[in-house]
C-alpha cells in the first residue's frame, strides 16, 4: 500500500509540469497568431487608400441663347370676332311672346292607354314561318337609303348653318334658366345678347345645325314641347 501512495505522490507534480506546459504553450500560439494578423496592418503604410473626389459632372454646354421675335398680326385677315358676335344670326322679333321660365317644362307627355283594346292572339306555327322567312330575306329586298343632305357653302366657303331661335329675354336670368332646361333634356342650347331698338334681349338658341332639314326636325319638337312658335335662323360662324 505505501508504494502505491507514493508512486501516486510522484505522478501527479508530472501532470501538474504538463498541464501548465501546454497552457503556455496554447497562450504562445494565440500571440503569434494575433500577431501575424495585426502586425502588418500596423506597419503597411501603402496599404491606405484615398477617395477621389474629383467631379464627375461634365462642364456646361456652351448654348446660345435664342431672340423669338414678337408675334406680328397677318396682314388682310380680319381679327376673330367676340365671343358675343359667334353663332349670332340677325335679329328676328318674334310674333308670340316668350315663354315664362318657371311653367316650362320638357318632359314628354305620357301616352294614354287606349281603351278597349281587343286582346290579341297568339301567333300561330304560320305567323311564325312567315317571320323566320321575311328576316332571313336578302339585304337587297331591303328598301335604300336615301343619300345624306349634302352641306351648302357660302361665299366665304364656309358651310352654312340653321339654328332654332327659342325665345327673346330682357332678363338674363330667365334667358339662361330656359338655356338649362333645354340642356338637360339633351338639346345643344346657347344664349346670346343683341342690341335692338326695343331695348337689350337675351336670345336664347338650339344648334348649330348644318342641315336645315336637322334644325326643322327639332323646331317641331320644340314648338310641340314649348306650345311656342320658334324660328329657324342662318348663323353667322
Amino acid at each position: 500500500m505505501a508504494s502505491r501512495d507514493n508512486d501516486s505522490y510522484s505522478a501527479s507534480p508530472r501532470r501538474r509540469l504538463n498541464d501548465g506546459v501546454k497552457q503556455r504553450i496554447v497562450g504562445a500560439l494565440v500571440l503569434v497568431a494575433l500577431a501575424v494578423i495585426f502586425l502588418p496592418s500596423l506597419f503597411d503604410r501603402e496599404g491606405a487608400r484615398y477617395v477621389d473626389v474629383t467631379s464627375q459632372i461634365p462642364p456646361a454646354p456652351d448654348i446660345k441663347p435664342i431672340t423669338i421675335s414678337e408675334p406680328e398680326p397677318v396682314a388682310n385677315i380680319d381679327p376673330a370676332p367676340p365671343v358675343n358676335e359667334v353663332f349670332q344670326p340677325e335679329y328676328v322679333e318674334q310674333k308670340a311672346p316668350a315663354p315664362d321660365p318657371e311653367q316650362i317644362s320638357l318632359e314628354p307627355e305620357p301616352l294614354e292607354p287606349e281603351a278597349n283594346v281587343a286582346a290579341q292572339p297568339a301567333p300561330t306555327a304560320k305567323d311564325s314561318a312567315a317571320q323566320a322567312l321575311a328576316a332571313n330575306k336578302p339585304a337587297a329586298d331591303k328598301q335604300p337609303q336615301l343619300p345624306a343632305e349634302e352641306t351648302q357653302l357660302d361665299d366665304k366657303g364656309l358651310p352654312e348653318g340653321w339654328v332654332i331661335q327659342v325665345a327673346a329675354y330682357k332678363d338674363v336670368d330667365s334667358a339662361e334658366r330656359v338655356r338649362g332646361k333645354l340642356l338637360d333634356a339633351g338639346f345643344r342650347a346657347y344664349t346670346r345678347a343683341v342690341d335692338t331698338p326695343k331695348g337689350r334681349f337675351v336670345r336664347v338658341f338650339v344648334g348649330p345645325k348644318l342641315s336645315r332639314t336637322d334644325a326643322q326636325s327639332d323646331k317641331q319638337k320644340l314648338d310641340k314641347l314649348l306650345k311656342a312658335e320658334t324660328l329657324i335662323l342662318r348663323y353667322r360662324a
